[in-house]
């Protein structure tokens, strides 16, 4: 039967080139969720200038088979500061990778969306971790960060503790490797982000989760990013 949807709200994710002149778009959709969309003769098209990462669109298509065919497109790019393009590549290939095909997620939508309108110089740390943060727990990969996985207790400013990507954070002694502090950790889920270990820390729990569900998958902006960083 063919398919044929109107207006639907989406953000472009990722476009890849198809034959000579068309496009291929990555979308996360409201009420489709991640999908693909065949762009004939987008290259060319007049509507080119959307089919940027970070815009927010409207998009029609039609098609039988998995990958549909764009019919229509209009929408808006966020205003995107150059600093924060990898950062947003980064979470748009989080989101590839994560989202499953076809499945409607409104809360990860809302989420991404808040993401683009909020992020900027100042605190773009604070809201990639925030983010994946959000988008973990929506999506069921996240352990419970506020209570000792063993007992159940709530974690304690003075005790320190490890990670484990499926349990959560377990009581150790302070001077094993690895030890975690209570006081970061209380930190962290209060969205305290003012010390350089709670940054630290953050980044290298949530990269845990990450690519633990990932199964060996690797991300290509984290590469990009390295490559900078050598260069600098």
């Amino acid at each position: 039967m063919q398919t044929r949807i109107t207006d639907q709200p989406a953000y472009l994710l990722h476009r890849r080139d198809w034959q000579n002149s068309s496009l291929i778009l990555d979308l996360m959709t409201l009420d489709f969720g991640r999908l693909s969309l065949l762009a004939k003769g987008g290259k060319n098209s007049k509507s080119r200038g959307l089919y940027q990462p970070f815009s927010k669109l409207m998009v029609s298509w039609t098609g039988r088979q998995e990958l549909k065919t764009l019919t229509s497109i209009d929408g808006s790019a966020f205003p995107v500061d150059e600093r924060l393009y990898l950062p947003l590549l980064y979470i748009n290939e989080l989101m590839g990778a994560f989202l499953p095909r076809f499945e409607s997620n409104p809360e990860i939508f809302a989420l991404y969306g808040e993401l683009l309108t909020d992020i900027d110089i100042s605190n773009t740390e604070m809201m990639l971790r925030e983010f994946e943060r959000s988008a973990m727990r929506i999506l069921g990969y996240l352990p419970d960060l506020n209570s000792e996985a063993t007992h159940g207790e709530l974690i304690e400013s003075e005790k320190h503790y490890l990670f484990q990507p499926t349990q959560g954070f377990i009581t150790c002694l302070a001077d094993q490797a690895n030890a975690i502090k209570g006081d970061d950790i209380t930190a962290w889920n209060g969205k305290n982000y003012a010390d350089k270990s709670v940054r630290q820390m953050a980044k290298i729990i949530m990269r845990c989760i990450i690519d633990y569900n990932l199964q060996g998958k690797k991300l290509k902006s984290r590469d990009i990013f390295l490559q900078i960083q050598k260069r600098a």
